[in-house]
């Protein structure tokens, strides 16, 4: 009677512990997922300000010219009369977005930084707390989503 009652104290006492040692390793995935994203999140904003700083503009600024390039784009489109006009308004739309990337995307995947000595010195747009701040958030992303 003694071997059962302790045998079967036993199973419930490792059943118990499983479970708890599912319950933590859920918990845990869920944390890591949590502050994962959150570390994406604020990559992005910071990514976003940077943009807005390379492009001369506040944050807000750059918000409000998106939007209006996003409402120009619809008049645009708006305006064609064939399936040709439309093509050529987003092709031409497209070339105008890829070469303003490109440019902003140069200046904040390098962090603003000038890497060769031969370059001409250009004002940097992008100040050192943002470049630093930029370098944190990236560091972040790297080390939580790892």
């Amino acid at each position: 009677m003694k071997r059962i009652l302790i045998g079967g104290i036993t199973v419930a006492i490792i059943g118990t512990m499983t479970y708890g040692f599912f319950q933590w390793k859920i918990v845990e995935s869920q944390k890591h997922d949590l502050l994962c994203g959150q570390a994406k999140q604020t990559l992005q904003g910071v990514e976003i300000r940077a943009r807005a700083l390379a492009a001369g503009l506040s944050v807000e600024a750059y918000g409000k010219a998106e939007e209006d390039e996003v409402a120009t784009l619809i008049g645009a489109l708006d305006a064609a009369k064939s399936d040709a006009e439309v093509d050529s308004v987003i092709e031409a739309h497209a070339a105008t977005i890829e070469a303003q990337d490109a440019a902003i995307d140069a200046q904040v995947d390098t962090r603003g930084d000038q890497t060769f000595l031969e370059q001409r010195l250009v004002k940097q747009r992008i100040p050192v707390d943002v470049k630093q701040e930029l370098q944190r958030a990236a560091k972040a992303v790297s080390v939580m989503c790892s």
